[in-house]
């Protein structure tokens, strides 16, 4: 082993022993998010005697050695995680801890990986920067602690594919085969994933379209592995895009009266680079719409080492456009890809956005190297960027972290779920009348009766027949507060059974640790109907 591939493997050990030593505490704070759960629930299931399939829209699964075994969660999101959860959770059991320790764990595989990217095409100190940066980056670092929207399993088939084709190019036919699947399973994983390879490859093109031509007229071989296994990874999404075009057409119907979406999006940009998103979706309580009224929410400064580093980059590729293929190449796949998240539907969350890295911190990378090679006082700039780039980072990680550990979790990350649904008789029937209930409780007490017909009175039109539900005392409706709602249902019927007369049924508010309310429990003392049309008509029996 070579001197610098000593340093390159104990930075990389270094850097994930770090991020896990972090990121690893307290890891039952905060509460479990209905995302989060979403993809867990369906591998806890599968394992469980007597365990039941995943019901919401787009959900597929199949009958496999006795269980439910998951094949597609969402329109647009593949089983492939909840899949991959499995192994895991048999090992370590069913549960937050194992279930964040696992994205965490991928998390770290997707970070060396996109170093051993960086190694073979900008070298050991680029990888090493790059590394550093990503490792320490809050968004990084929470999201994948706390990973909703599968961002740890798209980084690591992103940065095993891009390290397995760049190392494999007219060496290893084997390599390109295997990275191009990992790329493809990328998009099978989620589909957005596919902004990121559109935006590369139209960035390739662009800047060496000769390279291109010639490798695909000497090499055809690689080149047909390339296509071939980017579309056998991602096939199991090819197979699904009927139904991924059907939610895009609703996702579109409901985002028509969202003007202030690109505007949304922007602000999103902005938190992701300014380290601030997940600090201020701890301090919403998971409100994504309210995160730009967070005026004490932790910021880092590498949103101006990143203006500043591709203003740099763009000024050294515009002198010496010929020899700056590579420094050429990660400025327009970073501005690409994002420009391919801004135009994707709906695509205004931080798991889209992620979607760009390990873009954003190759190029402050880069444009550091670049200064370090004008001695003496380039080397200061860049050393003072770095630090000033990773010192606001760590930062913002530890006022995140203190933000955890003093609230225990807000809103929809509240863990006030956890503690009423452990106080329930074995023998209660959950139904959860809005989004952000029913995935926790699969994983937390998978022996209750939970029924979440949200997605069948949701269509339920007020001209029309409406929708019916049956309950007796052991039933208990769970409703979220105003602001957190996603459906008008709960509130409907809040609005039905304070017109009840007294002691017909109860309102309970659930308190989180910090005693504020965290959502609201209905029950009834006798056994009744509740018929749907818009509002709620309550039938005694």
């Amino acid at each position: 082993m070579s001197r610098q591939t000593l340093a390159f493997a104990t930075a990389a050990a270094l850097l994930c022993a770090a991020l896990l030593g972090f990121a690893g505490r307290q890891l039952e704070t905060p509460g479990l998010y209905y995302d989060e759960a979403v993809q867990a629930a369906p591998a806890a299931e599968f394992l469980r005697d007597g365990g039941r399939p995943l019901e919401i829209p787009g959900a597929r699964n199949a009958r496999l050695f006795g269980g439910w075994f998951p094949l597609m969660t969402q329109p647009y999101m593949s089983g492939l995680k909840s899949q991959l959860l499995i192994p895991s959770f048999a090992l370590f059991g069913a549960g937050r801890a194992s279930l964040r320790m696992t994205t965490l764990v991928w998390g770290c595989l997707g970070l060396v990986l996109c170093m051993l990217w960086v190694r073979t095409v900008w070298g050991t100190p680029a990888a090493l920067l790059t590394g550093l940066l990503l490792a320490s980056d809050p968004s990084f670092v929470f999201v994948t602690r706390h990973d909703w929207g599968s961002v740890s399993l798209a980084l690591m088939c992103r940065g095993g594919g891009l390290w397995l084709l760049s190392s494999g190019w007219g060496v290893a036919a084997w390599r390109i085969a295997l990275g191009a699947c990992l790329l493809g399973l990328g998009v099978t994983n989620k589909i957005d994933a596919a902004a990121f390879l559109l935006g590369a490859g139209a960035a390739l093109w662009l800047v060496a379209p000769a390279w291109l031509a010639r490798e695909v007229r000497e090499r055809p071989r690689h080149a047909l592995l390339s296509i071939g296994g980017v579309l056998l990874g991602a096939s199991p999404m090819l197979l699904a895009l009927p139904g991924v075009w059907g939610a895009t057409r609703g996702m579109l119907r409901s985002a028509a009266s969202r003007s202030s979406q690109f505007a949304e999006k922007l602000d999103t940009w902005q938190a992701l680079l300014d380290g601030s998103h997940f600090h201020r979706l701890m301090l919403t309580g998971g409100r994504f719409d309210a995160l730009s009224n967070v005026p004490d929410a932790a910021s880092g400064a590498f949103l101006w080492c990143f203006v500043a580093a591709f203003a740099l980059l763009l000024v050294t590729v515009a002198r010496d456009p010929g020899g700056r293929r590579r420094e050429a190449f990660v400025l327009l796949a970073t501005l690409l890809t994002a420009a391919c998240l801004l135009a994707m539907p709906r695509a205004a969350r931080i798991h889209h956005v992620m979607n760009v890295m390990p873009l954003p911190q190759l190029l402050v990378a880069l444009a550091a190297l670049q200064l370090w090679r004008l001695a003496p006082l380039g080397r200061i700039a860049a050393v003072a960027a770095v630090a000033t780039a990773v010192a606001g980072h760590l930062h913002v990680d530890a006022r995140t972290l203190d933000t955890l550990r003093e609230s225990g979790g807000r809103g929809r990350w509240s863990g006030a779920l956890e503690r009423f649904a452990g106080e329930l008789p074995a023998e209660t029937v959950v139904v959860s009348l809005d989004w952000g209930f029913h995935a926790p409780l699969m994983l937390l007490r998978p022996e209750l009766a939970l029924e979440e017909p949200v997605w069948r009175l949701s269509s339920a039109a007020p001209a029309g027949p409406g929708a019916t539900l049956r309950g007796t005392p052991r039933h208990v409706y769970l409703v979220q507060l105003p602001g957190y709602e996603v459906f008008e249902i709960g509130a409907a019927l809040l609005e039905a059974v304070r017109e009840l007369p007294q002691g017909v049924a109860r309102i309970e508010s659930v308190a989180d640790a910090s005693g504020a309310p965290a959502f609201h429990a209905v029950r009834f003392a006798r056994p009744h109907t509740l018929s749907y049309r818009g509002s709620f008509d309550v039938t005694l029996r």
